[in-house]
């Protein structure tokens, strides 16, 4: 595989030149002869990440090629690398490249600098320029080489790719470098185990090599669930991480010097890789789309697998980056700015595709009517649409500023402050409404400048979207409040059929104080949100400037005038489609707040049926989910049809993500976050939970899924939705902690699910939620359950006011993965329920075979339950050996079986007598072909659905000899004449030598694949079938010359014949050879493993040899020191004692003999080791290579 050249030396010490043209030369890693001293340097290059492929190929310099005699001797050698491989065949394929497209055009160059000069830029061009992303392409070497291990270790797909971080830090006797995501740590089991953690798109990976104990561990990131910062075994140092997998399994990784960024890296890809689970646990088609959308979405999802299912393009779309770049953008950095965008858009409620493109440190200073200044110190951002504001003092000012809605902006250079920090000037910004703002830049001047001029470049960009922007604020409310109209007209149903709280002087209170502030701080697009802004919406929102305040507060309002003209081209072009959403909305139509007047007409029913008839064509994935309609309820008698859907979108995807959907996935981590929050502040409520097995999701649940309006008097449930849109969801969280707070004697006497009734606080009060009986409570009762609300809310406020976003966020994602495994695992308990059929398999093996079957569709929902032929292939490798057909055979493969493989197209060149070119890739995937068609795609149609793959598995596996010898020979009777000819004979050997291919030892199935042969013409001369022909007789598939002529070709009349087997000769043919009736009766079977792989590998092989070789040396050792004793001993007997001169000089002499004579068997056995060496490197003959 030819690398980015990277420059490196030529050391004769620890390579072997294995072919050098002058230019190139290719090299060859040496190898250790002693076990140990391999041992040792493997363990050190693990410890160092210092491993490098074996084969190389080396681009010289100029000073290392060879000078002539007359001239001075070269400098060091060095050069640089351009090619490694695994293997000496992988390695040859790139040397032949270079022999035949690069050499001959560099002996034109006279000049050695011209000619590497050349070659670098051929062969850099060369690898950055492929089709495909690959490692490759990174401009950091040491990544490349990591990658180059990982793939080399691991053996994943070529789609799967390693996250790249591009930052190095050197490498310190106390602080390993890492690089990309490539960490140095240590795995507990047992034993500590120091290697490398690997983190790709999908996959975790570790891997160890010390004193010959190989440590390999793969973890699917959608396999855990859960994901701690932990101590070190001893409790000393924070620099673990412990993993818990769905199967319970957990994984303790220690010294981790970066713990912390090793953490939020895998856990933003964890969470990605939940995501995509999650789309997969929905069983159901998308009740938003008819059922002939569906079947066209299901034949384009069918055609993007067609179209290279395996491509990295499609990965990173899968994980959400889009339009990815690997050679611009390093991976980790997308996931950073990801991240990074997240964070900001829920920080100004803005849209999902809004990002953040320039940040400045400002003091923005705002000036009242009276002309008094307030400065606020904070920070200043520009996105794709919007120019924001935040101080650094929570809830002290935000600015949420479309670009479109400035008129003016100044560069003020000298601000009148004597502010020392401000160095960089400030500008003046003048919205639509006249209000002017003043930010001054806390940062240097080119800061300033460079601020500057990213929001000169948005301002115009946006300059057209102006147009419009008159007439869209005629649909605003606030414009008529401070025109000083007295009733607005501007509304939802609310303006004809009343509202829910008609207190007139409550109203005027209310839009006296709204009416100053919106004069003094902006309305609408413009609104500075100040701390008596919140105080505002907290005492509740006046009902003629509700619905626009819930459009402002939660971003709906941008949306809206981005989107001119969307909600009503939704229902023009889908007027007349009846889906399962429809369906189910004409259902709750009448059941949608029956009580309040407007929803007993037509108007208030039809305005309810088109805002939720468009969102489910809006989001079909969602469509429409019981709950959505008494929020929508709610929103329309405040709204119009156009705002409540826009409102009802920005509840649905970020204020509420996942909660309406069909597994309802989001309002089930919530009510597990809600329960662990009342676990955490109110124990005592959670014991009595427990010890009466109470489930507080009975009354918890519907709470988060209608936003409280079923279960509180409807006055209180709108000023709960006030806060929501302000504040996020967090509120909900914090009402329903200060509901069970505040009637907490009353929840410890309750003793059943029945009884959890929370007081009258959390009563639903039918008869407050319509106009008339509003007017009707104006007594003391009214007023005692009023006080009791507003102590329940001040209760949420200032008792749970720790409630914070990113709380409920860290929770959610500890809590998550968890509900997600159990919602997949429901799924796939209820695919298996709904089976037409009694497998035969057990429920272990039936889980593990949908696990993996959805598995290869990318990310689909399981009601896309259909594979073709390629998934197909790829769901085949995780269950058997011989499945990996186009990676048995590629450039680095074993090519001990191609001499033995001959494909149909070729059977003409073996009638000719012509020389015999393997195809093992056709072999494998005509195999495979037959396989799908006539055992797995019974219907023809090309693909197969979950159903399909049970019963094909049923056939090849649950059934016994016979059976499976018929089956064979349909699967190669082509013609379907019950007969198999010559042809069709051959295919099956061709088929069972690319099923028997890894199966040891590998001269037992040769041997009785080509007996098989040999006797198929026996029988068949035996049974009287065979017809006069042109073709000769099958070759023998174990040697090229046989040793026996007469046994190895039948006679001449056979040879010139037509072989036709019937399957009862067949049958004969199988079961005359003990390892085939073996093979069809228990080997095919036992080749499908059908369970979990195993997240963890131990090889002890080497350390055993290891092992083997000290107990030898030492043998030897105490042999050769034994006997040197014993004819020392008679040596000094023979020579008159002891301690005589002759006694010492003849001990001398026996000692050196024996020591010649221990080095000899030294010698001898190194001579085997090394007739054993060139056996093993053989095929380095085809490279010139001297025996």
């Amino acid at each position: 595989m030819f690398v980015l050249p990277t420059q490196t030396d030529l050391n004769a010490s620890y390579w072997d030149t294995l072919k050098d043209n002058g230019v190139f030369v290719l090299q060859k890693a040496r190898t250790q002869e002693s076990a140990l001293w391999k041992a040792v340097v493997t363990t050190i290059q693990n410890v160092f990440d210092s491993k490098q492929p074996p084969f190389r190929i080396i681009l010289k310099t100029p000073n290392t090629v060879q000078p002539a005699p007359s001239q001075p001797a070269a400098g060091p050698e060095t050069g640089h690398v351009v090619a490694a491989a695994e293997t000496l065949k992988s390695i040859q394929k790139d040397w032949s490249w270079v022999e035949d497209n690069l050499m001959p055009e560099l002996v034109h160059l006279e000049d050695l600098a011209d000619q590497e000069a050349f070659a670098l830029t051929k062969l850099q061009s060369l690898v950055t320029s492929a089709d495909k992303d690959t490692d490759e392409k990174s401009t950091d070497a040491k990544f490349r080489a990591a990658s180059r291990a990982w793939r080399q270790i691991f053996r994943l797909p070529e789609s799967e790719r390693l996250v790249n971080c591009e930052c190095v830090m050197f490498l310190t006797l106390t602080r390993p470098y890492f690089l990309g995501a490539v960490y140095s740590c240590a795995y507990h089991k047992k034993l500590t185990n120091q290697g490398w953690l690997y983190l790709s798109l999908s996959h975790l990976c570790f891997y160890s090599f010390v004193f010959g104990v190989e440590t390999k561990i793969i973890i699917e990131l959608k396999d855990i669930e859960e994901l701690h910062k932990e101590k070190s075994k001893r409790g000393v140092f924070s620099d673990a991480l412990r993993i818990v997998t769905k199967n319970k399994t957990e994984h303790m990784f220690s010294n981790l010097f970066s713990r912390d960024e090793t953490y939020d890296l895998l856990e933003h890809l964890t969470i990605i890789a939940m995501q995509r689970l999650m789309k997969c646990t929905v069983t159901d088609p998308a009740p938003g789309l008819t059922s002939d959308e569906q079947i066209k979405l299901e034949e384009l999802a069918l055609k993007k697998l067609q179209l290279s299912p395996l491509s990295s393009r499609a990965s990173f779309a899968a994980i959400g980056i889009a339009n990815f770049d690997a050679s611009k953008q390093p991976l980790k950095q997308a996931f950073e700015s990801q991240k990074r965008d997240a964070r900001f858009q829920n920080q100004f409620c803005l849209p999902s595709t809004e990002r953040l493109l320039a940040e400045i440190s400002a003091i923005c200073v705002l000036t009242t009517a009276e002309g008094q200044q307030t400065n606020i110190n904070g920070a200043l951002y520009i996105s794709s649409t919007f120019l924001c504001f935040s101080s650094n003092v929570k809830y002290q000012a935000q600015l949420v500023l479309p670009f479109f809605a400035i008129k003016r902006v100044e560069r003020i250079t000298h601000t009148g402050t004597h502010n020392v920090h401000v160095a960089s000037g400030a500008i003046a910004v003048t919205v639509w409404h006249e209000m002017k703002l003043v930010f001054q830049f806390l940062a240097d001047r080119a800061g300033g400048d460079a601020f500057c001029v990213r929001f000169t470049e948005r301002l115009k960009t946006h300059v057209n979207l102006m147009r419009g922007l008159k007439s869209f604020l005629a649909s605003c409310a606030s414009e008529e409040v401070l025109n000083g109209k007295a009733d607005v007209s501007v509304g939802g149903l609310g303006l004809v059929y009343g509202y829910i709280d008609t207190k007139r002087t409550k109203e005027k209170n209310k839009l006296r104080y709204w009416e100053a502030y919106l004069k003094e701080f902006g309305r609408n697009l413009t609104l500075v949100r100040l701390p008596t802004f919140i105080k505002l919406v907290r005492i509740g929102l006046p009902n003629a400037l509700r619905g626009e305040m819930w459009e402002v507060t939660c971003g709906a309002m941008c949306k809206r005038y981005m989107n001119p003209g969307y909600f009503e081209k939704l229902l023009a072009d889908n007027t007349g489609k009846i889906s399962l959403s429809v369906e189910e909305i004409e259902k709750d139509l009448n059941r949608s707040l029956p009580e309040y007047k407007g929803y007993q007409t037509e108007q208030g029913i039809n305005s309810l049926r088109r805002v939720l008839y468009a969102y489910s064509f809006h989001d079909p994935e969602i469509g429409y989910c019981q709950a959505m309609n008494i929020v929508v309820s709610v929103l329309l008698i405040y709204l119009t049809e156009e705002q409540a859907f826009w409102v009802l979108t920005v509840l649905s995807e970020r204020l509420l993500p996942s909660y309406y959907s069909t597994n309802m996935v989001g309002a089930v981590v919530d009510n597990q976050v809600f329960e662990q929050l009342v676990q955490k502040y109110m124990p005592m409520v959670t014991d009595h939970f427990k010890k009466y097995d109470i489930q507080l999701s009975v009354v918890c649940l519907p709470w988060f899924l209608t936003l409280f309006i079923n279960s509180l008097p409807m006055t209180f449930a709108l000023r709960i939705l006030d806060c929501l849109f302000l504040e996020g969801p967090k509120v909900l969280f914090q009402v329903g902690l200060a509901v069970i707070k505040v009637n907490g004697d009353a929840i410890l006497k309750i003793k059943d699910d029945g009884e959890l009734i929370l007081g009258e606080s959390v009563q639903q009060t039918a008869d407050s939620t319509s106009p008339s009986s509003q007017q009707a409570t104006a007594t003391a009762s009214s007023q005692k359950i009023t006080t009791r609300f507003n102590q329940l809310m001040l209760t949420a406020y200032r008792e749970f006011q720790m409630i914070t976003h990113d709380m409920i966020v860290d929770i959610r994602k500890s809590l998550q993965l968890k509900v997600v495994h159990g919602l997949d695992m429901y799924a796939k308990r209820s695919i298996i329920r709904n089976l037409s059929f009694t497998p035969k398999f057990s429920k272990e093996e039936l889980l593990f075979l949908c696990d993996q079957f959805y598995n290869k569709r990318n990310g689909l929902q399981k009601g896309f339950d259909r594979l073709t032929f390629d998934t197909f292939v790829s769901f085949l490798t995780r269950l058997t050996p011989w499945g990996h057909f186009d990676r048995d055979f590629d450039e680095d493969a074993e090519d001990d079986l191609k001499p033995f493989q001959v494909s149909q197209k070729q059977d003409s060149a073996v009638a000719a007598g012509a020389p015999v070119v393997p195809e093992p890739v056709q072999v494998g995937a005509q195999f495979l072909t037959r396989l799908f068609d006539k055992v797995f795609d019974t219907n023809r149609d090309g693909a197969v659905d979950f159903s399909d793959v049970i019963q094909g598995l049923t056939r090849l596996i649950h059934i016994d000899l016979m059976e499976r010898i018929g089956l064979f020979f349909r699967l190669h009777d082509e013609d379907g004449d019950g007969f198999l000819n010559k042809e069709e004979v051959i295919q099956v050997s061709e088929s069972l030598l690319f099923l028997l291919r890894k199966e040891e030892p590998a001269d037992k199935y040769l041997s009785s694949v080509s007996q098989m042969m040999q006797r198929a013409f026996e029988i068949a001369s035996r049974s009287g079938i065979l017809e006069a022909a042109t073709s000769t007789a099958p070759p023998d598939l174990t040697s090229e010359k046989p040793t026996n002529p007469d046994s190895a070709a039948p006679d001449a009349s056979i040879s010139n014949s037509v072989m036709l087997l019937a399957i009862a000769e067949f049958r004969e043919l199988i079961l005359g050879d003990p390892f085939l009736v073996d093979y069809f009766d228990t080997g095919f079977s036992a080749s499908f493993a059908l369970q979990e792989i195993k997240y963890v590998e131990q090889n002890r092989a080497v350390r055993q040899e290891m092992i083997d070789q000290l107990w030898k040396s030492g043998m030897s050792w105490t042999t050769a020191s034994g006997r040197a004793q014993k004819k020392k001993k008679n040596a000094a007997d023979a020579n008159g004692g002891p301690g005589s001169v002759a006694a010492s000089a003849a001990a001398g002499a026996a000692s050196r003999k024996d020591a010649a004579d221990d080095s000899g068997d030294d010698d001898d056995d190194d001579d085997d080791d090394e007739t054993f060496d060139l056996l093993e490197v053989s095929p380095t003959k085809g490279l010139g290579v001297a025996g």
